[in-house]
């Protein structure tokens, strides 16, 4: 993880990168109301978009609490604190992808029990290869690999139905491989405003219009199985 070396004074302790500790917070704060909102529809797809999202929103939680902190309780507790978000996040790709997986096939109760059986046992094999090796490239790999997925599936159903929903999602999508390249190159207005506090707030705004997305699709799907 790079740090950036701005801080605060709190009652007595020092908080490392405020501006990235609420720009994580703001995240977290969206998954709730869209874990909320979506969980009205009572939809598989939905469903799994929303815990996507509150996976997404607690793992970033975990994001600012090792910001905050860095080593200054030790290097095994960042790494801990630090491993739980990157696991997380891992964990959130098996509901993006089931997610997709769910409109693209239309299937109102589940995907095949093969390829979910599959991907669990992947997403599992990840997250002991990050515990061991300590090493979370791999994940951010597949979770590239996932969102790609659903633009792809997202797509296919859009050139059928002409969902307004599926617009809104591939957008979103789209925004949030935005984010990438504003951290791969560091692209900051100061250093209380840097390229990781630019990055989550473009993943907001990707959250936002995918959420939007998401809910259009779901309420229709909702209406079909009526």
């Amino acid at each position: 993880m790079n740090f950036d070396y701005t801080y605060i004074i709190l009652f007595g302790y020092i908080i490392f990168e405020p501006m990235t500790i609420l720009t994580n917070l703001l995240i977290f704060i969206f998954s709730i109301y869209c874990f909320k909102s979506l969980a009205k529809i009572n939809h598989p797809y939905s469903t799994s978009f929303s815990w996507f999202v509150l996976l997404v929103g607690i793992s970033s939680c975990f994001g600012s609490l090792a910001h905050a902190v860095h080593y200054q309780s030790g290097k095994v507790f960042f790494d801990v604190v630090f491993y739980i978000s990157n696991a997380l996040s891992l964990v959130s790709i098996f509901f993006c992808f089931k997610s997709a997986y769910l409109y693209y096939t239309n299937d109102k109760i589940n995907p095949h029990k093969k390829i979910t059986y599959l991907v669990i046992a992947w997403v599992v094999g990840l997250l002991i290869f990050a515990l061991i090796k300590n090493n979370f490239v791999i994940i951010k790999i597949n979770a590239g690999i996932v969102l790609v997925y659903s633009i792809v599936s997202h797509y296919l159903v859009y050139r059928k139905t002409n969902d307004k929903g599926s617009v809104f999602v591939i957008s979103g999508i789209g925004v949030s491989f935005l984010s990438i390249i504003v951290h791969s190159l560091k692209l900051s207005i100061n250093e209380w405003f840097n390229y990781k506090d630019i990055a989550h707030v473009i993943i907001f705004f990707s959250l936002i219009l995918i959420y939007k997305g998401v809910k259009l699709n779901a309420m229709k799907l909702k209406l079909l199985t009526k």
